[in-house]
């Protein structure tokens, strides 16, 4: 798989070359990845705190007669005998953990994909918004018909007011992937960007490229 990405580059430095463009990550919604990176840092200072606290007690810090006691002592046993709101309490603790848990692997489910996409906003004739699906649609289906495309699969992400098109095209290998992703870039989506009236549309673009190439016998 070849992926390259099409975007307006600044200018380069005086005497300097431009390079290639970084490609931006591909990940799920803003909200997703703050979710996850604060549910991994919460279990990660968790799980670090529990390791300090068993290797304090492993090595004495707590006392000389702690590493030897169960983790369960008869103090501990006679605690929780002489505090009937123990259990509930624990239960309710456990069904809030695995209301956690459910909320997190729901939240994994929500992607960054655009809808709509606003046009034009006027107060007094309206908003105008564009269904990105039948953008895309368009897209693919001129990028499928061109020759050396066996499958074309596009959509749009990020925010309705800044969106990256991206493009997923399947070649058969008998066309040259060069001059395909040049007539991908030229055709469909400069066509995409002129439809939605944006110039400076990002665009990611990945080649599929056949395991054996393709003989055109035409």
């Amino acid at each position: 798989m070849t992926t390259t990405e099409d975007r307006p580059a600044p200018a380069p430095a005086p005497g300097g070359t431009r390079g290639p463009a970084a490609l931006l990550p591909r990940t799920r919604a803003r909200g997703v990845v703050r979710a996850n990176r604060v549910v991994l840092a919460l279990l990660g200072l968790l799980l670090a705190a529990a390791g300090a606290a068993a290797l304090a007690v492993v090595l004495g810090l707590f006392g000389p007669g702690l590493p030897d006691r169960p983790v369960l002592d008869a103090p501990v046993g006679r605690f929780v005998d002489a505090s009937p709101w123990f259990w509930p309490v624990v239960g309710v603790a456990g069904a809030l953990l695995a209301l956690l848990c459910l909320w997190w692997l729901l939240v994994q489910a929500r992607s960054d994909r655009v809808a709509r996409l606003p046009l034009s906003r006027d107060p007094r004739r309206g908003d105008t918004e564009l269904d990105a699906a039948a953008l895309t649609g368009a897209v693919e289906d001129e990028v499928e018909g061109y020759r050396g495309v066996t499958r074309a699969r596009a959509g749009l992400s990020g925010a309705g007011t800044a969106p990256l098109l991206t493009l997923t095209v399947t070649l058969d290998g008998r066309v040259d992937a060069g001059a395909l992703h040049t007539r991908v870039v030229d055709g469909a989506i400069a066509h995409a960007r002129q439809a939605l009236g944006r110039p400076d549309l990002p665009a990611r673009v990945e080649l599929v490229l056949p395991r054996r190439a393709r003989r055109d016998v035409r």
